[in-house]
């Protein structure tokens, strides 16, 4: 099986602290991607970013980085932010399966993404 790697954006306004998911079923999930030959994780998730969604990635940052289990297996997971999020960036997102929904909504991926003794999305979901 080839390795995974996970990326999410957040975004913050007066509703709360959004992140970047996809949804199958009732459940969410991070969007997931293989690394790709010759790449780096975060050059895969960045290069997909770019080149599959079209987005600019120069107005990402990197907020945070983890490596957390998800579905039994480790996978390097990459939040970004400073990315300015409008109706055209969500609808490029939609097009992947994507959507921006609030970190209160998320209780059940957060709990569902081990990464140890911390658990850092906890704190985002209050």
């Amino acid at each position: 099986m080839q390795k995974q790697v996970a990326g999410t954006i957040l975004y913050n306004d007066e509703q709360g602290t959004h992140f970047l998911v996809g949804k199958s079923g009732n459940d969410y999930h991070f969007y997931q991607l293989p690394v790709q030959a010759g790449r780096s994780p975060l050059a895969s998730v960045l290069w997909t970013f770019r080149h599959t969604i079209g987005i600019d990635v120069e107005q990402l940052r990197l907020y945070d980085s983890i490596v957390a289990k998800i579905e039994g297996e480790k996978v390097a997971v990459f939040v970004f932010d400073h990315l300015t999020v409008d109706e055209l960036i969500q609808t490029k997102f939609a097009e992947q399966g994507l959507m921006f929904v609030l970190a209160s909504e998320l209780h059940e991926l957060f709990a569902s993404v081990s990464v140890g003794e911390t658990t850092p999305f906890n704190q985002l979901s209050k």
